[in-house]
């Protein structure tokens, strides 16, 4: 009947983390980006079901086109079966007096490893609506952190072993997808991509020395980016990556994940001169072994599809991101 973005904001909390002893023998199922939310038919076509889907069914941020950040499957509590407990996303609705007041509590590894189990509980139908209005972003921004997680370790197994010549040049460790061959490279400056016609991938890391915080403001990483992304980064007819921020202005924010500050951009990329452009993901750090600040940038191309799994498929490579301790 109905269709769940990635910022840790001050709503996460009120979440309340617990993992079961008994859990992590199977691996979450579903497929990425699926929330299963357990509630009575009536229910879900009721206020409650339908204040819920809204916050599911919000548009996933920095694409062209709108896609829902999540698509989401109902199922009555009668129908939760040991087959769907291993479901990667939970979400599961508790309206009863017994509560006095609306709140939400998450359970890691319940059933299978990987997986998180949202549940939101509230005194009254009121109380339930009013708290997803005023949680809805932290909700939705929780549940894709989890995503990006399995998709980074999803990345760690997969490659075997983070890309050492990256490590040699920035030094840095991160895994991204496979099949990105086509390699170019410039001082200080690294690009592959897959060079696909659709469904194209690509991921860019450039560095430049550290001098003040001022870089991490977003008009001064939009600029960067313009100016070193339009030098190398080029096509057909002359043209030469900039950043669309006359199609939707880029979205900004701070954020520390593996013990390493960030400043991340989500937008629209578009070539000058040509019939090119889709969505990317940059985030910025610093190097604190090299006073680098160091960008990856990664951008996907894929005309005329939905471009919001593709998408996370690359920017799980940022969430890779480590640096290690330098030796004294």
């Amino acid at each position: 009947m109905r269709r769940i973005h990635l910022l840790l904001l001050p709503v996460l909390a009120i979440l309340i983390f617990t993992s079961c002893n008994g859990g992590g023998f199977l691996s979450a199922s579903s497929l990425s980006s699926e929330v299963l939310v357990i509630m009575d038919k009536d229910d879900w076509e009721g206020e409650t079901g339908r204040a819920l889907y809204d916050v599911l069914n919000s548009p996933a941020k920095g694409l062209p086109q709108f896609e829902p950040n999540f698509k989401v499957i109902q199922l009555t509590p009668e129908n939760f079966t040991s087959t769907f407990k291993v479901a990667r996303n939970i979400i599961i609705p508790e309206i009863s007096n017994i509560y006095s007041v609306a709140k939400l509590s998450s359970e890691l590894d319940k059933y299978a490893s990987g997986q998180v189990i949202m549940t939101v509980r509230a005194p009254d139908t009121t109380a339930f609506i009013n708290f997803l209005k005023e949680n809805k972003e932290g909700i939705v921004n929780y549940i894709l952190n989890k995503e990006m997680e399995r998709t980074a370790q999803w990345l760690i197994k997969d490659s075997g072993t983070p890309q050492s010549h990256i490590k040699q040049v920035f030094g840095f460790n991160i895994y991204y997808p496979k099949g990105l061959s086509n390699i170019s490279e410039h001082p200080n400056f690294f690009w592959a991509t897959n060079n696909a016609g659709r469904s194209r991938k690509d991921i860019v890391i450039y560095q430049f020395p550290y001098t003040s915080a001022s870089v991490f403001e977003k008009d001064s990483l939009i600029a960067i980016r313009n100016r070193v992304l339009g030098e190398y980064v080029t096509g057909s007819f002359d043209s030469h990556m900039t950043t669309a921020t006359h199609a939707y202005n880029p979205d900004y924010r701070k954020m520390e994940y593996n013990g390493l500050f960030r400043a991340e951009l989500r937008g629209l990329w578009e070539m000058t001169s040509d019939m090119m452009g889709g969505p990317f993901v940059s985030q910025a750090f610093v190097n604190q072994n090299t006073n680098m600040v160091v960008v990856v940038d990664v951008f996907v191309f894929a005309p005329e599809a939905d471009k919001r799994n593709l998408m996370r498929s690359m920017e799980g490579a940022l969430y890779t991101i480590t640096v290690p301790k330098e030796k004294k």
